[in-house]
């Protein structure tokens, strides 16, 4: 018997375990895609259009689970919704309406929340200056950036205004 004949069922082991492996790889990065999350932003800044403001929402097969949710004015990172649309869009509490996601909240497949927009005032009218005035600054100032997980663990962020994100 030739020697090398000894070494061919290590091989066909090492050859099954190999192709094994690539088989779970290819079944776990499967699950992966299925239950992945699509987050992804609307802005709505058409002052003739509305609702003037930005919203996110889940498009992927699996719910996201957010991790952080942070505002930005001009590049520069802002407490929340309030303080950006009190103190530097210039609405009053009657004009601004928004969404808070806390850290743990789950944003299920197909949700849609606005975490900031302009609001009409109860019991008053639309006042157009305000919404020209909001719509620019969301065009041109305002960006949110969210972390978000897989159920599998996962993670990733995203900006709604690519280069105005710190």
């Amino acid at each position: 018997m030739k020697p090398w004949l000894a070494l061919l069922p290590i091989v066909i082991s090492l050859a099954a375990v190999f192709f094994t492996g690539l088989q779970w790889w290819e079944t776990h990065t499967q699950v992966l895609l299925a239950v992945k999350p699509s987050v992804d932003f609307y802005i709505g800044s058409d002052p003739d259009s509305p609702p003037v403001g930005i919203a996110i929402s889940n498009a992927g097969p699996g719910p996201a689970t957010i991790k952080s949710v942070m505002f930005y004015v001009d590049r520069k990172s802002v407490r929340d919704a309030e303080e950006a649309g009190n103190t530097y869009a210039g609405l009053s509490e009657a004009e601004l309406d928004y969404y808070e996601l806390e850290p743990d909240d789950t944003l299920a497949v197909g949700e849609k929340e606005w975490l900031i927009q302009y609001r009409k005032p109860r019991g008053g009218k639309v006042n157009q200056k305000n919404t020209d005035k909001f719509s620019d600054f969301i065009d041109q100032h305002l960006a949110v950036e969210v972390t978000f997980c897989s159920i599998m663990g996962s993670c990733w962020t995203k900006c709604s205004t690519k280069g105005r994100c710190a």
